[in-house]
C-alpha cells in the first residue's frame, strides 16, 4: 500500500513533468502567426508572409504596447 505523501508527491511530480514536457515543444515549434477569430467561432491563421498581415501586425503591436 501507498503512503499517502507518496501518492500526492507522485501526483505533483506526473503534473511537473507534463508541463515540462509541453513547454519543451512550445519552444521547439514557436513561430509568429496571427490569428483571427470571428464572432461565429470561426478562427483563421495568416503567417507573417502573406498580403496584408503586416499591417494587422502593426496594429497589434500597438495595442500590446498600450495595455497594461
Amino acid at each position: 500500500m501507498l503512503k499517502p505523501h507518496r501518492v500526492l508527491a507522485d501526483k505533483i511530480s506526473s503534473y511537473a513533468d507534463e508541463a515540462s514536457a509541453f513547454m519543451r515543444r512550445r519552444r521547439h515549434h514557436r513561430r509568429p502567426y496571427i490569428r483571427i477569430q470571428y464572432r461565429d467561432g470561426n478562427a483563421i491563421e495568416l503567417h507573417p508572409e502573406e498580403p496584408g498581415s503586416e499591417q494587422i501586425m502593426a496594429a497589434v503591436t500597438g495595442l500590446l504596447e498600450l495595455s497594461p
